[in-house]
C-alpha cells in the first residue's frame, strides 16, 4: 500500500497536480509532504520557514537586555531572566507568583493560541521553557537550537531596532505542579529505585571540593548522579538525540523511571530538564536545589568518596 501511494504521488508530481490550487493542501496530505508539527527543539531553518506563521510569538531570553539591544531577530520580544525568576528568602532563583507570570506573558503578546519559540543564551532559554511548561504551555513551546549564531549561519537577518510593543493578549494558564519537586518530595523519593536524581553541576561542585555561593554545606544530595549539563551541548547546539539518549542512559535513565534534576539554584538543572522532556521522560525539577537543600540541616549532604578515583 505504501509503495502504491508513493508511485501515485510521483505521478501526480510529474503531472504537476500536487501544486495545483485548490487541491494543493489535500494532495500534500495524501502524499506525505506536509511538515510534521514542531517538537520542543527546532532549527533556525524551521524558524525561517515559519517566522510569519499566524500567532507565532518569538521570545529572546537573556540574563540582561544588552545582547538583545545589540542584535535580535526582527519582531522578537525581549524577556529577561529576572522577570520570570524571583528571590524568596535565602533562595536565589525561584518561580514568581502565578499572577505575575501570567501578566508578564500577556504583556508580551502570549495568548491562548499560537506557537511560542524561544532563543537566546541556553540557560535563560531552558529556564524559561521550564517555567512555561509549569504553566501548562509546554506543548506549544519550542526552543530554536543554537541561538543567534545558528540563525546567522542559516542566513537569517538581525537588527538592533526596538520591537514595537505588541497588543496585550489574554492567557489562561493551567499549572502543572507535577513538573516541580520540593525538598520534602526529593527527600522522600531519593532512595526510590523508580526515581533518578540528576545533579547538573560540575564534578567538583558535586563532590563538594569547590565552594558555591549560597550553598552552606558543599556536596550533593545522597543518591544523586552527576551529569554536568554542559555535556549535552556541542558547538553551541544540543547534541543529536541519539547522543543525548546515551548520556542519560549512562547516568541511569530508563523507560518508566522518573527523572528529577537539580543544581545550585535551579538554572543549570533546567537544561537537563529540557533534554529529558525532549526525550520523552517523565521529569521534575527541584527548584530550590542545593541552595535550599544544604540550608536544611536536618537533610543529609554527601561529599566525594575518598575511595573513588
Amino acid at each position: 500500500m505504501k509503495g502504491s501511494l508513493i508511485r501515485f504521488c510521483t505521478v501526480l508530481a510529474a503531472l504537476g497536480l500536487v501544486s495545483m490550487a485548490p487541491a494543493r493542501a489535500a494532495a500534500q496530505d495524501s502524499c506525505g509532504e506536509r511538515e510534521a508539527p514542531p517538537g520542543p527543539l527546532v532549527s533556525a531553518e524551521w524558524l525561517k520557514r515559519h517566522r510569519a506563521d499566524s500567532g507565532l510569538v518569538l521570545l529572546h531570553a537573556e540574563r540582561s537586555r544588552a545582547p538583545f539591544d545589540s542584535a535580535h531577530i526582527a519582531g522578537a520580544r525581549f524577556i529577561g531572566m529576572g522577570s520570570f525568576t524571583t528571590k524568596r528568602g535565602e533562595l536565589l532563583t525561584e518561580l514568581p507568583p502565578m499572577a505575575q507570570l501570567d501578566s508578564l506573558l500577556e504583556s508580551l503578546g502570549v495568548g491562548d493560541r499560537g506557537r511560542i519559540v524561544l532563543y537566546g543564551e541556553t540557560l535563560p532559554v531552558t529556564r524559561l521553557y521550564f517555567t512555561l511548561d509549569y504553566l501548562g504551555l509546554g506543548n506549544r513551546v519550542s526552543v530554536m537550537d543554537g541561538g543567534l549564531p545558528a540563525w546567522g549561519a542559516a542566513g537569517g537577518a538581525v537588527t538592533p531596532e526596538a520591537t514595537p510593543v505588541p497588543p496585550r493578549a489574554v492567557l489562561t494558564v493551567k499549572p502543572s505542579p507535577e513538573v516541580l519537586a520540593d525538598a520534602r518530595w526529593v527527600d522522600s523519593h531519593r532512595t526510590d529505585a523508580g526515581v533518578l536524581l540528576l545533579d547538573a553541576r560540575t564534578r567538583e561542585e558535586f563532590d563538594g571540593t569547590r565552594p558555591e555561593e549560597g550553598v552552606l554545606r558543599p556536596g550533593h544530595i545522597p543518591g544523586a548522579v552527576n551529569l554536568d549539563w554542559t555535556t549535552t551541548i556541542a558547538d553551541g547546539k544540543f547534541r543529536e538525540l541519539g547522543q543525548l539518549k546515551q548520556l542519560l542512559a549512562g547516568a541511569g535513565a530508563a523507560p518508566g523511571r522518573e527523572i528529577v534534576t537539580y543544581c545550585r539554584v535551579g538554572t543549570r538543572a533546567s537544561a537537563l530538564y529540557f533534554v529529558a522532556r525532549m526525550l520523552g521522560y517523565r521529569v521534575r525539577m527541584y527548584d530550590g536545589s542545593m541552595n535550599e537543600w544544604a540550608g536544611l540541616t536536618a537533610l543529609p549532604v554527601a561529599t566525594r568518596d575518598p575511595a573513588r578515583p
